[in-house]
C-alpha cells in the first residue's frame, strides 16, 4: 500500500513515505416493504353504544382534614421503615406519635432524611412498604389527630 518512498542524505537525513488512502464505499439497498390488505369490518346498526364516563377518584374515609393528617414524602427517594436492616420499625399501626416522632427515613441521593410525624395522633395507616420508591408529596402515613 506504499505509493512512494523518498530518501535523501546530506546534512540531514530525510525520509518520506507516502501512501494513498483507500476509500471504501458501501451501498445498501433497502428491501421493499410488503403491503398487507386488512379487511374492513362493518358495524351493525343494532349494536349498543358504550358511553365512557371519567373515573372520579373515590372519597377516602381519611379525607377529613380536621380528623386525619397525611404524612407525605418531601422528596423523591426510597422509603425505609427502620433505622437499619433488622431493626424494629419506627412506628406501627396503632402507635401514638408526637410532632417530633420520627416515622420513617427517605433516602435521597445517599442522604438519609428522617421524616417526622408533625402532629400528635395515632398511626391508622402505613401506605408504603420497606425499600419501595416514593415520589415527592406522596402520602406515606395517615395519622388520626388527637
Amino acid at each position: 500500500n506504499i505509493d512512494e518512498i523518498e530518501y535523501e542524505e546530506g546534512e540531514n537525513v530525510y525520509l518520506r513515505i507516502t501512501r494513498k488512502k483507500e476509500i471504501s464505499i458501501v451501498q445498501y439497498q433497502q428491501q421493499p416493504i410488503p403491503t398487507v390488505n386488512i379487511p374492513t369490518i362493518e358495524s351493525k346498526s343494532n349494536e349498543q353504544k358504550v358511553i365512557e364516563k371519567p373515573i372520579q377518584p373515590s372519597k377516602s374515609q381519611y379525607d377529613d382534614e380536621n380528623k386525619y393528617y397525611k404524612i407525605k414524602s418531601p422528596v423523591i427517594g426510597t422509603f425505609y421503615e427502620a433505622p437499619s436492616p433488622g431493626a424494629p420499625p419506627f412506628v406501627k399501626i396503632g402507635d401514638i406519635v408526637s410532632p417530633d416522632t420520627t416515622v420513617c427515613i427517605i433516602e435521597a441521593m445517599k442522604i438519609m432524611n428522617e421524616i417526622k410525624a408533625e402532629v400528635k395522633g395515632k398511626i391508622v395507616q402505613i401506605l408504603k412498604s420497606n425499600g419501595t420508591p416514593v415520589t415527592a408529596n406522596e402520602v406515606l402515613f395517615i395519622v388520626e389527630k388527637l
